[in-house]
């Protein structure tokens, strides 16, 4: 499979006057859970859906008490997580006035690996290897045609973005 994407018109015009198009990537309807991610992993090892499922369950409570102990958490060929507070527009006029009472917004940041090979490029884990494909291509493999709410029609007109894909499963 690879990522599906479509082209989206801007609402604002640039210095031209002209509205351009750009690529978005088109997410799928359906969101991949614990246990999904359980079953698949317990395909490709001895363990059973439930053993994975229980080792994911683990693994975020255990990470989350790190996390909310200041710690980042590195998992090897995944990459980093760490905590992130921001204090936006509540600064302290001293240090001494600093506290948890200006934090906005926290948030857990992730991070992925990345290697650097001998040109200094660098590559990351987590998107090594993607394809690309435009939605009207995906549904005609499926043999859905191409009509309808995907891409390439009227709907790649301003404020068109927020709508879903079709789900290829279906």
């Amino acid at each position: 499979m690879a990522l599906i994407y479509r082209a989206i018109q801007s609402g604002i015009a640039n210095k031209e006057g002209e509205k351009l198009w750009h690529l978005s990537l088109v997410k799928m309807k359906d969101v991949i859970v614990t246990q999904t991610l359980a079953e698949q992993i317990a395909e490709k090892s001895s363990l059973s859906a439930g053993d994975v499922h229980n080792v994911i369950r683990n693994l975020m409570s255990t990470m989350r008490m790190y996390l909310l102990n200041s710690y980042t958490v590195k998992l090897e060929g995944l990459g980093s997580f760490t905590m992130i507070a921001q204090t936006r527009g509540k600064g302290a006029k001293t240090a001494k006035e600093v506290s948890p009472n200006q934090i906005t917004y926290l948030r857990c940041q992730f991070t992925p690996e990345y290697t650097r090979d001998a040109g200094g490029n660098i590559t990351r884990a987590l998107i090594q290897g993607a394809s690309y494909i435009h939605v009207n291509q995906l549904t005609k493999a499926l043999g859905a045609g191409g009509g309808g709410n995907t891409g390439g029609s009227g709907d790649d007109k301003p404020g068109g973005g927020g709508q879903e894909a079709p789900d290829p499963a279906a």
